[in-house]
């Protein structure tokens, strides 16, 4: 019930999902990912949010910061460990789809892909370990999230005890806690007034999709090959 702000469950949220994406694959975060919405799913329908659009809606708002997560994953996996240069630029020029002058700019960014693809592969420090700048990198976004979590948490108790106005009445923090469990609100997440940390894991949902979807004509993968090379990172036990 109060997993979001237990120190306990963000231990094992960032040990599980760093040690296993790290070491074994990127499949299983989406495994702890898929694990936590669950988890968020159950708590609730414990509380008695009405079942349906209502409880699905909350339940993957609280869980925004995982799904932004995940898509952070996939542009990472879209853009390392492939031959990200001018092929796509040439590719697009062949087929005459952009012109000269988009084709041009295709190749520009396409050089600065590669460029940002070998630095994140470079192993620095931690190559006797095996592990890559890129994995330091989500490692690093997984504690930023997971922080940026516990903090979502903490807003939406500070929103829904000014709501409910009956938590300062209670004499004992645990009673205020329950009390704040209690609160359900009516409304959508989306029909309050957003806040920074909410337009912040919307803005990066939105960014790393777009990434995904236009790497195809930013490296030499097309759709099928992009895909095909996701479902093979993404394999539970990668040979």
């Amino acid at each position: 019930m109060r997993h979001d702000r237990s120190l306990v469950f963000a231990t094992l949220y960032i040990t599980l999902t760093i040690v296993l994406s790290v070491f074994i694959s990127y499949f299983w975060l989406l495994a702890v990912v898929a694990l936590h919405i669950l988890l968020e799913w159950l708590k609730k329908g414990y509380l008695g949010y009405r079942p349906g659009a209502h409880r699905t809606a909350w339940t993957l708002w609280d869980t925004k910061f995982d799904i932004a997560l995940v898509f952070l994953a996939l542009t990472l996996l879209s853009y390392t460990g492939i031959n990200a240069g001018v092929a796509g630029a040439q590719s697009a020029s062949r087929a005459g789809v952009l012109g000269a002058r988009v084709s041009a700019m295709a190749g520009r960014a396409s050089a600065l892909f590669a460029r940002m693809g070998r630095f994140l592969r470079l192993g620095s420090a931690f190559r006797m370990l095996g592990i890559k700048a890129v994995d330091v990198f989500f490692s690093a976004r997984v504690f930023l999230f997971r922080k940026a979590d516990m903090a979502r948490a903490a807003s939406d108790e500070t929103y829904l005890e000014a709501r409910g106005g009956v938590e300062g009445a209670l004499e004992t923090e645990e009673q205020a806690i329950d009390a704040e469990l209690a609160s359900i609100p009516e409304h959508l997440p989306w029909q309050r007034r957003l806040g920074g940390g909410a337009w912040f894991v919307l803005i990066v949902i939105t960014v790393n999709i777009t990434a995904v979807l236009v790497s195809p004509w930013l490296t030499d993968h097309t759709y099928l090959t992009l895909f095909q090379s996701l479902g093979t990172k993404l394999h539970p036990w990668p040979g």
